[in-house]
């Protein structure tokens, strides 16, 4: 098995990135719309205005590169991977995860990021790479750790986003000013393009990275877990009431 970082680094992504996977069907696939042959592009939002507040971020320095994970989803019945990272500002304190989520032999796919409070959910956020319109994401929900928001995404995003080198994502906050969070790509499609890990798995670094460390280093903290169990029960009650799988 490939080495994803350090014990630490497996702490962090079972909190905010791993916060991302709770429950493997998102709305859109638990609602069991007709799958269509290709899946019309995410409407382009407006063109971001020039100015904002520019907040330039980088993959927390524990967390080694991105991580691929694999598994069926009961309610679907198919594979479902997530490609996921989290992201620091320059001080290192904790500010967002994203997760691209692809579907096996389905042409859908969604983003799912877990950003800050305290910015406008009504204007959503907007997101986009190099060489693509903005995207459109809705604000899903919020808990005291932050929001989900959710946006759907197609086989040229996609492509997009693997050939990024920044991917840029617009929020508003309670000001109305634009802040521009800047997120590297690097390793993404490296990432998304292989096979991953599968529940079992993570589940077993996830128990290593819960145990301490030799010198008496202190155990996983429990947030994470709460956070996780939350975010399933809350996607439980939006799914109507349909049981979240656990990665």
């Amino acid at each position: 098995m490939k080495a994803f970082g350090s014990v630490k680094a497996l702490r962090l992504m079972t909190g905010a990135a791993l916060a991302l996977a709770a429950g493997f069907a998102a709305p859109s696939l638990a609602q069991q719309r007709p799958p269509a042959s290709q899946p019309a592009p995410a409407a382009p939002a407006p063109a971001a205005p020039q100015g904002g507040i520019k907040v330039a971020l980088k993959a927390a320095p524990e967390q080694a590169d991105w991580l691929k994970v694999c598994g069926e989803d009961p309610a679907v019945k198919k594979q479902i991977c997530y490609t996921t990272r989290d992201f620091v500002a320059e001080n290192n304190q904790p500010v967002m995860a994203v997760a691209i989520y692809a579907i096996k032999d389905d042409t859908r796919r969604f983003a799912r990021f877990l950003v800050p409070l305290t910015f406008m959910i009504q204007p959503g956020i907007r997101f986009s790479a190099e060489g693509m319109q903005p995207v459109n994401a809705k604000f899903q929900i919020c808990l005291p750790q932050g929001c989900f928001v959710e946006g759907e995404l197609n086989d040229a995003i996609i492509a997009s986003l693997k050939k990024g080198t920044v991917l840029r994502i617009d929020m508003q906050n309670q000001l109305g000013q634009e802040v521009n969070f800047q997120v590297p790509l690097a390793g993404f499609a490296k990432a998304f393009d292989s096979a991953g890990i599968d529940q079992e798995t993570l589940q077993k670094m996830q128990q290593q990275a819960a145990q301490p460390q030799q010198g008496g280093a202190a155990p996983a903290p429990q947030g994470a877990d709460d956070l996780k169990r939350r975010a399933e029960e809350m996607l439980k009650q939006r799914q109507g009431g349909a049981a979240a799988p656990k990665p």
